[in-house]
């Protein structure tokens, strides 16, 4: 007998999807933050760009290649709206906060300045019909005071024109990509996160070569760290943070995936306590609890349980299952 004509099948692939779907905000925060310990490692010896070149430059290729295994296929319209958002919220979204902090801002204010994209992309979507109600204001509101009270006195110190400028033009950018990813309108392939990933990835590395070359700056240093740098970036911040980004913006909404980013700040400040040492201030701490109460309040309610047994594994007409592929 197979599988897929059992119910025991059906149920161990919705308690599968349930369970994805019930960790992935967290593996969200935690692999996007991860970001900050690969930008620390290479730091000391190499620029910024070089980094994210040589991390696009591992990435996409090994993305290709798993993509032509599976011979999956993509048409223009599909490429067309992927390439933007791959331009806006990887290659423009990076760009801008690594410049930001090379311009010398501190992480504090450019965290600070990043928490303001949750309420951006909530009013601009407000402006298409997406009402989020009083509920939705308040989790906003709570959770950037959560941000301000995590990264302290950081985000009123040293800050200079130039890198909040790149900060706030990161933060536009990532905002813009929510956003088109959530009104344009999506072709009829079937497509799932292995091809934004892929798509996405190849468009940063051509953003991020252009920009290495044009600089000098593409040629990696002889040094074992600059690799184990972007090996965890490859990892944990490409196919780990992006991946989940992609994935709770498809399950939960644009708002949603940016309201729990209101807590990387303070998990950026816990990375750093376990690897490198830093203290982990009790202001962080608490700003880390009020965060997450607002990113709870503004958490949609969760879908009701389906009633009844299904008869097969197989998922019922006209619903599409989580894990299948979606249209993009």
């Amino acid at each position: 007998m197979h599988c897929e004509y059992t119910d025991l099948c059906g149920y161990l692939t919705d308690m599968r999807t349930n369970l994805l779907r019930n960790l992935a905000p967290a593996l969200l925060v935690v692999m996007w933050s991860s970001g900050f310990v690969g930008a620390t490692f290479a730091a000391p010896v190499a620029p910024a760009v070089t980094t994210l070149l040589w991390r696009y430059v591992v990435a996409a290729p090994l993305m290709l290649l798993i993509v032509l295994a599976l011979r999956r296929r993509y048409g223009p319209r599909y490429l067309r709206r992927e390439a933007v958002l791959g331009a806006l919220g990887q290659a423009g979204y990076l760009y801008g906060v690594f410049r930001a902090v090379e311009a010398g801002l501190p992480a504090g204010t450019a965290a600070l300045l990043a928490s303001l994209q949750p309420a951006l992309v909530a009013v601009v979507l407000s402006g298409f019909g997406q009402r989020g109600g009083r509920r939705q204001a308040v989790g906003l509101a709570v959770g950037f005071a959560g941000v301000a009270l995590a990264v302290g006195p950081d985000a009123v110190a040293g800050t200079g024109t130039e890198g909040a400028l790149w900060a706030l033009a990161g933060m536009l950018s990532l905002s813009a990509a929510a956003v088109l990813g959530d009104l344009w309108p999506a072709p009829d392939e079937e497509h799932d996160v292995l091809d934004s990933l892929t798509v996405q990835g190849v468009v940063a590395l051509a953003f991020f070569t252009v920009v290495a070359f044009a600089g000098g700056q593409a040629a990696p240093p002889a040094d074992r760290s600059f690799w184990l740098a972007v090996a965890w970036l490859v990892g944990l911040a490409f196919l780990g943070g992006y991946g989940m980004y992609l994935y709770v913006q498809r399950t939960r909404g644009p708002v949603a995936v940016s309201t729990w980013l209101y807590l990387t700040p303070a998990v950026s400040a816990a990375w750093a306590w376990a690897m490198f040492g830093e203290q982990l201030p009790l202001l962080t701490v608490a700003g880390f609890a009020i965060s997450l109460a607002g990113v709870l309040v503004v958490r949609p309610a969760p879908a009701r349980p389906r009633t009844g047994r299904p008869r097969t594994g197989r998922p019922r007409p006209g619903r599409r299952h989580p894990l299948a592929p979606t249209r993009s």
